[in-house]
């Protein structure tokens, strides 16, 4: 059953939610779309994640890894998160850059 109350707490968060990913200031005057910023906030959510981390959350369960990794290319080609070579040399950390 629908809550009214729970659906006007979302409606307060989604619309937080655009008005920091419209702060974020991209090199071509672009903003990131919804997958690009859900990847973001799980980066900073879970520091030193690794691209195969984040295809395998349940949340993006409907992304292949291609597009998680395209994603997160775009995240670094605009410097908003860093690449840390791991443990392993083939696998990258990754960590949102604070500015």
């Amino acid at each position: 059953m629908l809550n009214n109350y729970e659906l006007q707490k979302t409606w307060h968060k989604l619309t937080m939610i655009r008005e920091l990913n419209e702060g974020i200031n991209l090199n071509k005057g672009m903003r990131l779309t919804d997958n690009n910023f859900a990847i973001l906030c799980l980066i900073a959510h879970h520091p030193a994640i690794t691209i195969n981390g984040i295809s395998k959350h349940p949340y993006f369960r409907d992304l292949s890894l291609s597009t998680v990794k395209r994603h997160v290319t775009t995240l670094l080609d605009e410097a908003l998160v860093v690449a840390t070579i791991g443990d392993d040399k083939r696998e990258r950390t990754l960590t949102v850059v604070e500015k």
